[in-house]
């Protein structure tokens, strides 16, 4: 029989306990699991312009392994059910799995980039993050970066990618033993004082109890699932240097500030609006990603300090794309006053105790609670313009997805241009439903814009 004293020992000599966030995280990656999703998991792709210095690359990934050896980690759960830790693999390398296409087209390698997202890659017996290096045929690669979000958050992409670069133009060994820096979320929370985060943590309940009442709009119809594992599709827009900058001008003399990221929300809402299935629902809702600078000078390169605050709107709001995009704006900037994502930060090692009922009400919340999945991860010029050897083109994220919402949308800039990635599943959102969602989205943004 397994005690919590001796899986406490066990964890600390042969790896790293989960961290209340990691837990919670794990609950949700089951339960997207268990909706008839792959997992939650997202992807960077570095599209390049030449061939990448594949022996470099390897060598880059064996140093970077053995700076951050949970980046090979194997998920192991003790007997008695006290918890779950990392389990370190010595000598293990990260994997990099090479694929020659028979296309260059951009299709080809979404094609297939979605179905490394489609296939669920249990953590007992994967690495949380994965390297795949497609090479096509007219000589261009594209390096994908596959994660799942136990392990890190989306903001830690691109200084990952940043550090594997400067890894692979090095000859000299990395330094061992480094576990990322990652901290216990109960010690990061006891830089606020203990009221303000019990006041935010109840009233981080209460505003996601109003969102969610009277309902939540979504494109997603809630059809029976295709047989076998969900097929994940992806579909991408662009809009240009010229277009963005236009579009950043117009929001600065609309609103004061060129907020791209409730801009885009905005536009996603009006589209779903205009495309959803007739619905006596009344609440338009997306989850916000916000960071609490909790990682700031740790080090930290894994871990999920990061909070979701709700953003919602109603379909009588819908009307005028740069008003509603003042009133999100507003909104956020009076979610944060409020300190709602330290409210929701607080509630994760509350979550993480009560596994049976987290897991019911993450079911509940997944299915109900978000009109898509959304998130803007502004810019990802901090990837540089070379990686090993091959200049850079493009870089993009994009995500996990679930029944019956089914869509995902995800925006960064690159080089000044804004870029979108929808990721759906056809079950539930049909592929031209997406790119309708898609070609309207974009239409309302850049309409005279330019």
């Amino acid at each position: 029989m397994t005690t919590f004293a001796s899986a406490e020992r066990a964890a600390i000599k042969t790896g790293q306990r989960l961290t209340a966030a990691d837990r919670v995280l794990l609950a949700v990656d089951r339960t997207v699991r268990g909706l008839g999703g792959p997992g939650f998991e997202t992807q960077t792709q570095v599209w390049l312009s030449g061939r990448v210095r594949v022996a470099d690359l390897r060598s880059g990934l064996e140093r970077f392994c053995a700076r951050y050896p949970i980046a090979v980690a194997r998920l192991c759960e003790a007997e008695d059910g006290f918890g779950s830790w990392w389990r370190f693999r010595p000598g293990a390398r990260c994997m990099l799995a090479e694929a020659w296409l028979e296309s260059a087209e951009s299709a080809t390698v979404l094609d297939f980039a979605a179905r490394l997202l489609s296939t669920p890659d249990l953590l007992e017996g994967n690495d949380p993050i994965r390297f795949h290096l497609l090479h096509r045929p007219d000589g261009r690669d594209v390096l994908i970066l596959q994660y799942n979000h136990v392990l890190m958050d989306n903001n830690v992409a691109v200084p990952l990618l940043s550090e594997l670069d400067q890894l692979c133009r090095t000859d000299a060994d990395a330094a061992a033993g480094h576990n990322g820096g990652r901290q216990n979320i109960r010690e990061l929370l006891r830089r606020f004082d203990r009221k303000r985060r019990r006041e935010a943590m109840r009233d981080c309940i209460r505003l996601w109890g109003r969102c969610l009442h009277g309902g939540v709009v979504q494109l997603g119809r809630p059809s029976a699932p295709g047989s076998g594992p969900a097929k994940l599709r992806i579909a991408v827009r662009r809009l240009e240097q010229a277009q963005t900058r236009a579009l950043q001008a117009r929001l600065q003399q609309a609103n004061g500030l060129p907020n791209l990221s409730m801009a885009v929300l905005g536009s996603a809402f009006r589209a779903i609006a205009r495309l959803a299935p007739p619905t006596t629902a009344a609440n338009f809702v997306a989850g916000i990603g916000v960071d609490l600078g909790l990682r700031r000078g740790t080090g930290t390169l894994f871990g999920n300090p990061i909070s979701i605050v709700p953003i919602r709107t109603f379909r009588e709001e819908l009307g005028n794309r740069d008003e509603l995009a003042s009133l999100l704006g507003r909104q956020f900037r009076g979610r944060l006053q409020d300190a709602i994502d330290l409210g929701m930060l607080q509630l994760l090692p509350f979550l993480s105790r009560r596994p049976s009922e987290t897991r019911w009400t993450l079911g509940l919340g997944l299915r109900q609670s978000f009109s898509l999945w959304y998130a803007y991860f502004g810019s990802f010029d901090g990837v540089g313009e070379n990686f090993c050897g091959a200049d850079v083109e493009e870089v993009f994220c994009t995500g996990p997805t679930w029944p019956p919402m089914g869509l995902t949308l995800l925006v960064n800039q690159f080089r000044g241009r804004l870029q979108f990635q929808a990721t759906y599943l056809p079950e539930s959102v049909p592929a031209p439903l997406a790119d309708a969602f898609l070609d309207r989205l974009l239409d309302d943004l850049i309409q005279e814009a330019v």
